[in-house]
């Protein structure tokens, strides 16, 4: 029997909306409910995929990292450059799990490797892959991975034409970046969602002096990689079925990026037409109308975007702003921040940046569209960087939601051990989220971790 606030169960049946896994309800209507959730529907190791998805997570495990290293081995002679890191991860975990399939063990262990290859062909050509895997043991897909990246690039001034698996990175602010619409995210290496996935497609760009023009074409849509099962900061009880795409998976998505910089301006717009890469969820009712499962829908949308950054000697500003259109409704997002950089504080090499963040979304928690974390919060911190030969680095940041007064902290260091060996330590700590509906999964997730890391 589990207590569980985010479901009203007797009005699913009624309802036609769409809503994300962690903001389900509004606050109007929560209610405390008692929900029995068999075993069956939370047994994520059984979860439907559909043909390509099996496919897909079956071409990325550790088998495929093991044989692009022997191609790799075997290529370095011809000129290529291998270069990546082993990590090993310990997570400690305050509390024990929320849900019941979670796994219940406070003390994880994980080993995960990077490995990037880049060959130059020629004077115009170039190739350029990077790989992750991780085993964890404690996680619903204990071997999992990803080619993040797999691209073939040729020059030919004043153009650059690629194709493959992309990794594009839109976006000028520190905590989230409403403009990056590309790359589905990894939620499971990380619930923030600073980790994306590769996506396959091409891409033209136009070298214009200081600013350029870069075109995208996607021809699959990938699903993002979300918590479920065993793994912690799951954002929901129920389990996922298959994805639905509103076009099909394989229906052709578009970007185009124009970029330019104005002596102390870096200005860029955007227009993406394709879908989305972070799903609205609507539940999969049994015959007695009773929600059984989740199933993450991807809409097509039209996106327009703004990225704007004036630096002023060690002062920067910065902005993004997005109007998304679909079926499903229009809504406008954005986020504007500050950062301000000391160098050589108090006569030492050591560097302190501050930095604060405001996030607004439109989107209500109605029957049209989900809420999203950033809905109304700031985000404040700081990062200290002693700027010494262990590249020791001290980082704090907060994000507090101004309509729920929940707070989330994540505390950061890293420093270096000789030349090839570093260390981080984290903390993510959450305060008050039992009323905030994009944050309440994770009241028992606040956690530390260790992670030690050898580059080579």
């Amino acid at each position: 029997m589990l207590s569980y606030q985010e479901w009203k169960l007797n009005n699913l049946c009624n309802w036609h909306l769409c809503f994300s896994p962690s903001l389900p309800v509004p606050q109007s209507q929560k209610l405390e409910i008692e929900v029995t959730i068999p075993a069956l529907l939370l047994n994520q190791n059984e979860r439907r995929r559909t043909k390509s998805e099996r496919h897909w997570y079956k071409l990325f495990n550790f088998h495929s990292l093991l044989f692009f290293l022997m191609v790799v081995l075997h290529t370095i002679a011809n000129g290529a450059t291998l270069k990546g890191e082993i990590e090993g991860r310990y997570d400690n975990f305050a509390e024990d799990s929320l849900f019941n399939e979670q796994s219940v063990r406070q003390e994880q262990y994980s080993l995960a490797t990077t490995l990037n290859y880049h060959r130059q062909v020629n004077r115009d050509v170039d190739i350029n892959i990077s790989v992750f895997g991780r085993y964890h043991p404690e996680a619903n897909e204990p071997w999992r991975g990803d080619v993040r990246e797999l691209k073939w690039s040729h020059y030919a001034s004043p153009f650059e034409i690629s194709g493959g698996v992309l990794m594009e990175r839109w976006g000028v602010l520190e905590a989230f970046s409403p403009v990056d619409i590309l790359n589905p995210r990894d939620r499971v290496e990380d619930f923030q969602g600073d980790i994306k996935q590769g996506i396959p497609g091409g891409k033209l760009s136009w070298l214009l002096g200081d600013g350029g023009i870069d075109i995208w074409f996607l021809p699959y849509s990938r699903e993002e990689r979300l918590a479920e099962g065993k793994d912690r900061f799951r954002t929901s009880a129920f389990a996922f079925s298959d994805a639905e795409f509103e076009k099909g998976q394989y229906t052709l998505s578009s970007a185009i990026r124009i970029s330019q910089m104005l002596e102390s301006v870096e200005l860029a717009i955007s227009y993406y037409n394709g879908h989305v890469r972070s799903p609205y969820f609507t539940p999969v009712l049994d015959g007695a109308g009773n929600a059984i499962s989740l199933q993450p829908n991807y809409a097509w949308a039209e996106q327009t975007g703004l990225e704007l950054l004036w630096v002023r000697g060690q002062l920067l500003a910065k902005l993004e702003s997005i109007y998304r259109s679909s079926d499903e409704g229009d809504f406008l997002g954005l986020g504007i921040g500050l950062e301000r950089e000391f160098p050589r504080i108090i006569s030492t090499r050591g560097s302190l940046t501050l930095y604060g963040e405001y996030y607004y979304d439109e989107r209500e928690s109605d029957r049209s569209f989900p809420l999203t974390p950033f809905q109304n919060d700031i985000f404040l911190g700081f990062r200290l960087a002693q700027n010494n030969l262990s590249s020791t680095v001290y980082e704090v940041r907060l994000t507090y939601d101004l309509d729920y007064e929940s707070t989330f902290w994540d505390l950061r260091v890293k420093t270096r051990i000789k030349r090839q060996w570093l260390i981080e330590a984290s903390l993510y700590k959450f305060s008050h989220v039992d009323n905030d509906p994009a944050l309440r999964s994770f009241a028992s997730d606040s956690r530390f971790a260790v992670n030690i890391i050898l580059g080579f």
